[in-house]
């Protein structure tokens, strides 16, 4: 059986003054990774549920896999090119697609699933992740669509694949949402999570190694769980204690990655809170400096930042650039959405990351739905504020999306949120909200995001 992992495309859209933020947050990241070499085009980062899951089943027997990489491929200004996408499809018959969908490009990978459903009319197509796992019912009424596979699926996956395979019964699957006699059904339950250190190592050869032209980095995970419970975030790990993998487990996925795709790629390590736990935070920050050669980026939260070691700790074992998850310096907005944050800490902890030789950056986000246009300019004000004094790098900055599988999608009205409409792609980051709040209206919301682009733009330029 032959299985195509499907990376699906994103479509353009034109943001004003993005590309030029773009560039002065770039100047300033590659000050931080000598090694960064131009992007051939923007992947960004490799697909790593793909090579994932991809591991999980050569791991279980399938060694027939292909990564069908569409994102790069055929996205246009709003939209997708299909004659491109339906030829690329076309070239990788087989006979099991997985996709793995974010919310804001979930129409067009619908869209790619019925373009399968066209070119291999056989096929068995199947979604999972973020979106699809929220929204199971719904993807799995989409005629072009005959699973979904609903949070973690490093078990349920080979059992349906078994099933596939062999003509088994897939309604006694665990995790999984589909058609059965006529209606969309769940299967109820799921199975217990793989601990790190037994998931399979990943296929990370799946990508041309000519990919490692078009990524920024190598994606890593030291950790798997996240304890804090944000109430707008989507990740499947969220409010469980994280488990973490063996620190050689990580050298080798990170020798293997480089190997394979330039050993010019620093890391990123996608943990939600790289230095959750300050005695697993020292580990593999000595296993790092003891094999040398590797410099990483990391996130995490402010309130994981108090130790005063911290700083030294990081930069001995690599770290050159680290990811505060702010997204809002209004006090009452931590209160509300940020367990344990006290921005009171922010300047001192900044401080000491410069001097230690980190890069700071922040994520920030407007119209979190309590804010009012005023404390989302108080925000911008006082981010402007630290990039002009070298205590930030660079930030990021968004509009608050209401992502499925969040309290504020589901419950919006508990929010004084109105939402406009559920088209999906549309749920995006960088467009005009998809909600109006009690406090701010989409237009006003948007409109301090531009703001916050411009000047941040100007001070990623001039600053410090």
């Amino acid at each position: 059986m032959h299985i195509v992992f499907v990376h699906a495309p994103v479509p353009h859209r034109m943001v004003p003054g993005r590309g030029e933020y773009w560039k002065a947050f770039d100047d300033r990241y590659m000050k931080a990774h000598p090694g960064f070499r131009p992007l051939r085009k923007t992947l960004w980062e490799l697909p790593h549920w793909i090579l994932w899951l991809a591991g999980v089943l050569e791991n279980a027997g399938y060694s027939s896999l292909q990564a069908l990489e569409l994102y790069t491929l055929c996205p246009v200004l709003n939209g997708v090119d299909e004659d491109l996408a339906a030829r690329a499809i076309r070239d990788a018959p087989g006979d099991v697609y997985l996709l793995s969908p974010m919310a804001v490009n979930l129409p067009q990978a619908l869209r790619i699933a019925q373009l399968i459903k066209s070119e291999h009319p056989r096929a068995v197509v199947v979604f999972g992740g973020v979106a699809a796992t929220p929204l199971d019912e719904e993807v799995a009424s989409s005629p072009h669509v005959d699973y979904v596979l609903r949070g973690r699926a490093e078990i349920a996956l080979p059992l349906l694949m078994d099933a596939i395979a062999s003509g088994g019964e897939t309604s006694r699957i665990r995790g999984v949402t589909g058609t059965w006699q006529g209606r969309v059904r769940r299967v109820e339950g799921t199975y217990a999570d793989v601990p790190p250190g037994r998931i399979p190592f990943p296929r990370v050869d799946l990508f041309d190694s000519s990919s490692g032209q078009d990524i920024r980095y190598i994606r890593q995970n030291y950790a798997l769980g996240c304890p804090f419970t944000c109430e707008f975030c989507t990740i499947q790990t969220i409010g469980r204690s994280p488990g973490y993998f063996p620190p050689q487990r990580v050298l080798d996925e990170i020798a293997a990655y480089r190997t394979h795709y330039g050993d010019h790629h620093h890391v990123y390590f996608g943990d939600e809170t790289f230095t959750l736990n300050l005695d697993r935070t020292r580990e593999i920050c000595s296993v790092l400096a003891a094999e040398g050669g590797i410099e990483f980026d990391a996130q995490t939260r402010l309130n994981c930042l108090r130790n005063p070691e911290l700083p030294a700790m990081l930069h001995a074992g690599g770290c050159r650039w680290i990811e505060i998850g702010l997204e809002s310096l209004n006090t009452r907005s931590q209160d509300l959405f940020k367990q344990h944050t006290d921005t009171a800490s922010l300047e001192r902890t900044l401080d000491r990351l410069v001097t230690a030789g980190i890069g700071t950056c922040t994520f920030l986000i407007m119209g979190l739905p309590n804010e009012s246009v005023d404390d989302m300019r108080r925000t911008v004000d006082r981010a402007c504020s630290l990039l002009a004094r070298g205590l930030l790098t660079a930030s990021y900055v968004s509009v608050f999306v209401p992502y499925p599988g969040t309290a504020m999608f589901d419950r919006p009205a508990d929010y004084g949120m109105r939402l406009h409409h559920r088209s999906y792609d549309l749920f995006h980051e960088d467009l005009p909200p998809v909600y109006d709040s009690a406090s701010a209206r989409s237009d006003e919301v948007y409109e301090v995001f531009l703001e916050a682009v411009s000047l941040f733009t100007t001070e990623m330029r001039n600053g410090h």
